[in-house]
Protein backbone atom coordinates (compact mmCIF):
# COMPACT_ATOMS: atom_id res chain seq x y z
CA UNK A 1 0.00 0.00 0.00
CA UNK A 2 1.04 3.57 -0.60
CA UNK A 3 2.15 5.50 2.51
CA UNK A 4 1.37 9.20 2.83
CA UNK A 5 2.68 11.31 5.73
CA UNK A 6 0.97 14.32 7.24
CA UNK A 7 3.50 17.17 6.99
CA UNK A 8 3.59 17.56 10.79
CA UNK A 9 4.21 13.82 11.22
CA UNK A 10 7.16 13.85 8.86
CA UNK A 11 8.61 16.93 10.59
CA UNK A 12 8.31 15.41 14.06
CA UNK A 13 10.04 12.24 12.86
CA UNK A 14 12.86 14.23 11.31
CA UNK A 15 13.16 16.32 14.49
CA UNK A 16 13.49 13.14 16.55
CA UNK A 17 16.15 11.85 14.16
CA UNK A 18 18.04 15.16 14.45
CA UNK A 19 17.88 14.97 18.26
CA UNK A 20 19.35 11.46 18.22
CA UNK A 21 22.01 12.74 15.81
CA UNK A 22 23.05 15.37 18.35
CA UNK A 23 23.53 12.60 20.91
CA UNK A 24 25.49 10.40 18.54
CA UNK A 25 25.51 10.22 14.75
CA UNK A 26 25.15 6.45 14.77
CA UNK A 27 21.92 6.80 16.78
CA UNK A 28 20.43 9.04 14.10
CA UNK A 29 21.25 6.50 11.41
CA UNK A 30 19.79 3.69 13.53
CA UNK A 31 16.62 5.69 14.27
CA UNK A 32 16.06 6.38 10.57
CA UNK A 33 16.59 2.69 9.78
CA UNK A 34 14.06 1.61 12.44
CA UNK A 35 11.59 4.20 11.14
CA UNK A 36 11.90 2.74 7.64
CA UNK A 37 11.52 -0.80 8.98
CA UNK A 38 8.34 0.19 10.84
CA UNK A 39 6.99 1.82 7.68
CA UNK A 40 7.68 -1.33 5.64
CA UNK A 41 5.99 -3.55 8.28
CA UNK A 42 3.02 -1.20 8.38
CA UNK A 43 2.66 -1.16 4.59
CA UNK A 44 3.06 -4.92 4.24
CA UNK A 45 0.41 -5.82 6.83
CA UNK A 46 -1.56 -2.78 8.02
CA UNK A 47 -4.39 -4.90 9.47
CA UNK A 48 -2.00 -6.61 11.90
CA UNK A 49 -1.55 -3.43 13.92
CA UNK A 50 -4.15 -2.99 16.62
CA UNK A 51 -6.84 -0.34 16.45
CA UNK A 52 -7.17 2.36 19.08
CA UNK A 53 -9.12 5.61 19.05
CA UNK A 54 -11.60 4.32 16.50
CA UNK A 55 -9.96 3.48 13.18
CA UNK A 56 -6.42 4.59 14.08
CA UNK A 57 -3.58 2.11 14.41
CA UNK A 58 -0.03 2.11 15.79
CA UNK A 59 3.08 0.52 14.39
CA UNK A 60 5.88 0.63 16.95
CA UNK A 61 9.53 1.12 16.15
CA UNK A 62 11.94 -1.52 17.38
CA UNK A 63 14.35 -0.29 20.08
CA UNK A 64 13.19 3.37 20.03
CA UNK A 65 10.12 4.58 21.99
CA UNK A 66 8.26 5.74 18.87
CA UNK A 67 5.31 4.57 16.82
CA UNK A 68 3.68 5.49 13.54
CA UNK A 69 0.06 6.46 14.12
CA UNK A 70 -1.88 5.75 10.94
CA UNK A 71 -5.22 4.98 9.37
CA UNK A 72 -6.19 2.99 6.33
CA UNK A 73 -8.00 4.98 3.66
CA UNK A 74 -8.89 3.09 0.49
CA UNK A 75 -5.53 2.01 -0.97
CA UNK A 76 -3.45 4.40 1.16
CA UNK A 77 -1.98 4.47 4.64
CA UNK A 78 -2.14 7.95 6.14
CA UNK A 79 0.49 8.54 8.83
CA UNK A 80 -0.77 11.19 11.24
CA UNK A 81 2.09 11.12 13.74
CA UNK A 82 5.57 9.82 14.41
CA UNK A 83 4.73 9.65 18.10
CA UNK A 84 6.99 9.35 21.11
CA UNK A 85 5.29 6.73 23.27
CA UNK A 86 5.89 8.50 26.60
CA UNK A 87 5.38 12.19 25.85
CA UNK A 88 2.29 14.34 25.46
CA UNK A 89 -0.32 11.70 24.70
CA UNK A 90 -2.88 12.62 22.08
CA UNK A 91 -1.14 15.86 20.97
CA UNK A 92 -1.66 14.80 17.35
CA UNK A 93 -5.43 14.17 17.54
CA UNK A 94 -6.31 17.46 15.83
CA UNK A 95 -4.79 15.95 12.66
CA UNK A 96 -7.55 13.36 12.31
Amino acid sequence: MRVNYDDAAREEGLAAAAWYGLQQEALQIRFLAKWKEAELRMAASPQLHRCFEGNLRKCRFEIFPYALVFRIRNDELQVLAVMHMSRRPNYWQHRT
